[in-house]
């Protein structure tokens, strides 16, 4: 009995240790598209501009992930037609030394603005 528990438990504390870190990245994922669809609302509204979303985005993500989500990027600009992107990324709290996971999301929306009719 005590030979299978010396094999048995190690193996059960690498696979809860493995189900804590999934959860980390799946909540980490979570927050960073929050950050994401912040940004992408902010520069889209009318007077927005990507600098206000990449604000805004870094703003959310300083809020709500700065204990889970590591080494945080928010990048925002304007793409052709009117559309503005921001993409914000990271890498999750590692729970396990040498298992740390990206988590990374891109919103694309088009900026809002008033035009004549004509």
């Amino acid at each position: 009995m005590v030979v299978e528990s010396v094999v048995i438990v190690p193996v059960a504390m690498v696979v809860v240790l493995l189900a804590v870190q999934a959860c980390l990245w799946a909540h980490a994922a979570t927050l960073v598209q929050g950050a994401a669809t912040a940004g992408e609302q902010a520069a889209s509204v009318i007077g927005g501009s990507p600098a206000k979303g990449e604000q805004e985005a870094a703003t959310v993500l300083t809020a709500t992930g700065s204990a889970v989500v590591q080494n945080p990027s928010v990048q925002a600009q304007s793409l052709p037609g009117g559309e503005v992107e921001v993409r914000v990324s990271g890498s999750t709290e590692a729970i396990i030394p040498w298992l740390r996971l990206t988590v990374s999301a891109t919103r694309v929306g088009l900026s809002q603005e008033f035009r004549e009719s004509g």
